[in-house]
């Protein structure tokens, strides 16, 4: 690999712009960063539809050259019985297309690419076989995800759904990060739960970050008594905290405090959630606000961020914007873990939803204690998770994997 300038080959199932969730943060800040320093070609899914004007100027625009193909939801869906005659998990036979790779081997054959990225395992199967040098960057430990997911279900669907991922993961997932000179993770605990199904394959710390200059603070907290929860309100993971905070967790702080306002924002309510809301029994105290342009407001105007995090593994990106504008967290155990903090000195974690809402309480009554928690995360948000610290976390893994190509 020629040791200043090279030509990554970079593939992505999804589209990142809009800047709509964190997979899609994350990897539209590596892609804007590789091309400042390197030749980079993008390969992505698009779902439902071609790119749009404005989606292929937000790539192009960074002087990456862009290969951008549709996905159909419904043709994918139906693509995933494969599932049952290979090795391939759901998540990466919904994502096989053969289009996709007759592209990919396209490009391979007529540019000499130095390094191969794959974001996300579910684009990892188009190049696990290519010969130049390649980083997964996995972001979690699947196999661990989906047990976790699959423990904490109370739908029969998808404790069969998630059974079947965790019995074709423990096979594929072992198996294909030994086909990649490096797999980058977002905690450490994804990477000792790897360790312990592919002992020989190399891995990285890559965390997640936030756009400081987008995320700005306020720890200015007098009068904010509100409860904010943040997300993309139709994913199972979201509806499973939406639903514990508003049968479980408000009734409990309502109790103490009844006029406080739970406020949930983020992109796509479901009508099951709209009418858990209209259920609830103190009226106008449960706002379902969906997609909102800016969602730092929010976060510089509640007094709480609630995340009754369970189980699945990873970083909780939202935790981090909260933290970077200044909003006091509250989450579980598994909803901190990948972020440096400490209880009681960064943010509050509860144990079970007693806990939580005690520490709700706690926050919402006590104006100093929200400031404090405020400057202290912040801290660690700008020591830990800037975009800049992520940004040479990656070129560091390039640079080793250069040395290791001259050995």
């Amino acid at each position: 690999m020629n040791q200043n300038r090279h030509k990554i080959l970079f593939l992505s199932p999804r589209f990142p712009f809009p800047l709509i969730g964190g997979d899609h943060v994350k990897c539209y800040h590596l892609l804007k960063h590789l091309s400042t320093l390197h030749e980079v070609t993008f390969v992505t899914f698009n779902h439902g539809s071609n790119p749009t004007n404005e989606q292929i100027k937000s790539i192009t625009d960074l002087g990456i050259r862009l290969v951008a193909l549709p996905l159909n939801p419904i043709t994918a869906a139906i693509a995933c019985i494969r599932t049952f005659f290979t090795d391939m998990p759901l998540e990466i036979a919904f994502y096989y297309n053969h289009k996709f790779a007759s592209e990919v081997d396209k490009l391979c054959s007529n540019t000499q690419f130095d390094i191969g990225i794959s974001f996300f395992m579910r684009s990892a199967e188009y190049i696990r076989h290519k010969k130049f040098t390649k980083i997964l960057i996995a972001e979690d430990c699947r196999t661990m995800y989906q047990q976790r997911s699959f423990e904490v279900s109370t739908s029969w669907k998808q404790k069969i759904i998630r059974w079947w991922e965790v019995y074709k993961l423990k096979k594929y997932e072992t198996s294909i990060v030994n086909d990649f000179d490096r797999t980058t993770l977002v905690t450490k605990e994804d990477i000792e739960a790897m360790k312990r199904q592919s002992p020989k394959a190399k891995y990285n710390l890559l965390t997640n970050g936030v756009d400081l200059s987008k995320f700005v603070a306020n720890l200015s907290h007098e009068g904010r008594q509100s409860v904010l929860f943040a997300g993309k309100l139709d994913v199972w993971a979201n509806e499973m905290m939406i639903d514990c905070i508003i049968k479980e967790i408000a009734p409990r702080v309502h109790a103490i405090l009844p006029d406080v306002i739970f406020n949930f924002v983020g992109a796509n309510p479901q009508k099951s959630l709209v009418s858990l809301a209209e259920k609830y029994p103190l009226k106008n105290r449960i706002n379902i606000i969906g997609t909102v342009p800016h969602l730092q407001k929010y976060y510089h105007e509640a007094g709480v961020f609630i995340h009754p995090h369970s189980g699945a593994s990873g970083i909780q990106n939202k935790l981090l914007e909260a933290m970077a504008c200044g909003c006091p967290v509250v989450t579980s155990t598994s909803g901190s873990q990948g972020i440096p903090v400490k209880d009681k000195e960064d943010i509050l974690i509860g144990k079970n939803v007693d806990e939580l809402a005690e520490n709700v309480v706690k926050l919402l009554m006590n104006q100093s204690l929200r400031e404090t928690l405020a400057k202290n995360a912040i801290e660690k948000i700008q020591q830990f998770h800037s975009w800049e610290s992520i940004y040479n976390s990656l070129d560091e893994i390039i640079k080793e994997l250069e040395l290791e190509k001259r050995i």
